[in-house]
């Protein structure tokens, strides 16, 4: 069974794109394929008009960084986990990093503040501070391109509205493929593509999706809030 479809998207930098759809529609599948982690059997995935199996995997790495969804913390210090994204990232880019990511404050009431050594796993941290963590990873990198996975879904309403908001202020610098299920953080997004059995079946923005009646979005939207969803 094809896990994608028919499928075709661009996104250029200056834009945040949402991948929306139930569970095991194909958005994780989709967002893979951007940084190389699968390869489609027929069809490309192109960056900057180049098809990425003609660049080598450092190439790809230094234009995509990618979130994942569960976050990894490595045994460094919060600096050295920030910097696995940019090893020559500065230390004001590395606090700049976190503090867009919303992690400053919990790194500085850690007892070394960024040179606290996290431990494999970072078993000291709860799974919104992980989150928050990697999330500065990826800021910290000057990939382009940047995917992140349910980045908000760990995150109390206070901190995921902070984040969203620097998100998008972010994405005048790079082109942001985000994967969400939280419609705050949809709502926020320049461009939604809604999936559904791996097929992109409706693209649009929230309000200009929220105005088709009946449409796949829509019921998506009104199944989340558990009533009908009221037009913009």
């Amino acid at each position: 069974t094809q896990a994608l479809d028919g499928v075709s998207l661009e996104g250029r930098v200056g834009e945040m794109i949402a991948l929306v759809g139930a569970t095991g529609a194909g958005k994780s599948t989709l967002a893979y394929t951007l940084p190389g982690f699968i390869q489609p059997v027929t069809g490309r995935v192109l960056l900057d008009h180049v098809d990425l199996r003609e660049l080598s995997v450092g190439c790809v790495r230094d234009n995509v960084a990618f979130v994942f969804q569960e976050p990894i913390v490595f045994d460094d210090t919060v600096t050295g986990n920030i910097r696995m994204g940019n090893p020559g990232a500065t230390v004001a880019e590395v606090a700049a990093a976190a503090r867009t990511a919303g992690a400053l404050d919990f790194i500085e009431a850690l007892p070394n503040g960024f040179e606290t050594r996290l431990g494999q796993g970072g078993a000291t941290l709860s799974v919104g501070q992980k989150q928050r963590l990697a999330i500065a990873r990826g800021l910290a990198s000057r990939a382009p391109v940047l995917v992140l996975d349910e980045p908000t879904a760990a995150l109390d309403p206070e901190t995921e509205n902070a984040l969203v908001a620097a998100l998008h202020a972010e994405r005048e610098k790079r082109l942001l493929i985000v994967i969400a299920h939280r419609l705050s953080t949809i709502r926020s997004a320049d461009r939604i593509a809604f999936i559904e059995r791996g097929r992109i079946i409706e693209t649009g923005s929230h309000d200009e999706l929220m105005r088709r009646r009946g449409g796949a979005y829509r019921r998506f939207v009104e199944l989340q809030v558990g009533e009908t969803a009221s037009l913009p």
